[in-house]
């Protein structure tokens, strides 16, 4: 173990976590070199100090190795696991469990970054909820002008942690709502739970969701607390994006071979399995569809499109998110904010001149909080839209600046003018800012 303090970022006063569990966050990384760095140091400046970031990266050929080697020359809790070749997340994700020494997994993408506290808050709430998987809310951030103002879980407007079971997974369906994809979420796993199930590497995509269903067949508890403390970073290379036809008839394949494991009894689960199925053969059509298009192979295209009719509102619908994309960033112009962030009802105490208030929910020490979706949805958008210069009122103001992706400078209104924080640069390096001193924590 490390014993030297952790890293600050992105600029919450630091505090040790009373939990003694180790955490292994597994990182997979191919080619991830642009945004690897702020990942892992995401990781390394948690507050719950006993982790290992187990990076396996999966054949990079950019200069991803260097950066991790760099960092674990300052850090002995980072350990790399290298593969000569591409084998896809699930396997990368295979082999850093298969050296964990944690009694938690948990899984974070090389260009996401983690508030400061999550492993903490998630470490938590496992324990008071009794939990063998737990999750938070993602906060949606990056490049697409589409959803740079959202969250997962948005639309559930969680009060209280809310439990996941086999049937939400799949059918995307909680509280009323749909369309939900809880196989985006980024839980934090009880290791024990891992022992005998793994990812399903022939998947490329959806292979979260395999993982979560097949946990929780098995009988495993999986809870989400309604606080977003995860930065979901959306962009072009994004694995997320568009399945391949290829990975499309993987998904197909895998659901259909685990419709034949379900044990007796489990009529609801195939039926829901079976819908699912249907859909992606549906978007696999669909896909096929794509490829002869962009291969200018008009006539099966056209065979196509007369074996499926209803893939033309998809082709209309995808041209018209294309162009709507487009214009949404030819009119954006980026521009310069100063925000003063504290908590609501404080801003007349937090007014500073050539600053604008913007109040985020108060601080507390309870494991989670009523969802604040809307707040941290708006602030993620206002930093991929512009250059933010940074004041933290109060303790609330500094919790706030962890689900900042990023920022030109910020600065904190603590009692200890030593008090420092790093600030990301546009290129990924960090600039050290000293903080004022100004007033103290309510």
């Amino acid at each position: 173990m490390n014993d030297r303090p952790p890293l600050p970022i992105p600029g919450v006063p630091v505090t040790v976590s009373p939990s003694t569990d180790l955490v292994s966050v597994v990182m997979a990384n191919r080619n991830g070199e642009l945004y690897l760095e702020r990942s892992m140091r995401s990781v390394l400046g948690q507050t719950h100090r006993h982790i290992e970031l187990i990076v396996s990266d999966d054949g990079s050929t950019d200069g991803s190795r260097a950066i991790i080697r760099r960092l674990a020359a300052e850090d002995s809790r980072i350990r790399l696991i290298e593969s000569p070749v591409g084998t896809g997340p699930g396997a990368a994700r295979n082999r850093a469990i298969a050296q964990a020494a944690g009694d938690w997994i948990s899984i974070c993408d090389s260009d996401d970054i983690l508030h400061p506290e999550r492993l903490e808050r998630l470490l938590k709430n496992a324990v008071a909820l009794k939990a063998d998987l737990i999750a938070d809310d993602l906060i949606y951030f990056g490049e697409d002008p589409l959803e740079r103002h959202q969250t997962l879980l948005q639309s559930l407007d969680l009060q209280a942690p809310q439990e996941i079971d086999a049937l939400a997974l799949i059918t995307c369906r909680l509280l009323g709502q749909s369309d939900l994809s809880f196989g985006y979420l980024k839980p934090m796993i009880r290791s024990s739970a891992l022992r005998s199930i793994r990812y399903n590497e022939e998947l490329r995509v959806d292979e979260d969701y395999d993982l979560y269903l097949r946990l929780l067949i098995a009988g495993h508890k999986f809870m989400v607390i309604p606080d977003g403390l995860y930065l979901y970073r959306r962009h072009p290379k994004s694995t997320s994006h568009r399945a391949s036809t290829a990975s499309l008839e993987r998904m197909v394949k895998v659901q259909t071979d685990f419709l034949r494991t379900l044990p007796p009894g489990s009529e609801t689960l195939a039926q829901a399995i079976a819908a699912r199925t249907r859909s992606h053969l549906r978007e696999l059509h669909y896909t096929r569809l794509l490829d002869a298009l962009k291969q200018k192979r008009w006539l099966l295209a056209m065979g196509r499109l007369i074996r499926h009719p209803q893939h033309v509102f998809s082709l209309w619908h995808s041209l018209s998110e294309r162009l709507r994309r487009k214009q949404l960033n030819q009119s954006l112009v980026r521009g310069h904010l100063n925000l003063v962030l504290c908590a609501k009802g404080r801003a007349a105490e937090a007014e500073t001149p050539g600053f604008t208030t913007f109040e985020v929910p108060d601080y507390t020490e309870a494991p989670w909080s009523p969802s604040a979706a809307p707040i941290w949805a708006k602030l993620s958008q206002l930093a991929c839209e512009n250059d933010l210069n940074l004041l933290a009122a109060d303790r609330a103001g500094a919790f706030a600046l962890g689900l900042v992706p990023d920022y030109a400078s910020a600065e904190l209104r603590v009692p200890q003018p030593s008090t420092r924080i790093l600030a990301p640069e546009a290129d990924g390096s960090t600039i050290v800012i000293s903080t004022r001193k100004a007033g103290g924590w309510p």
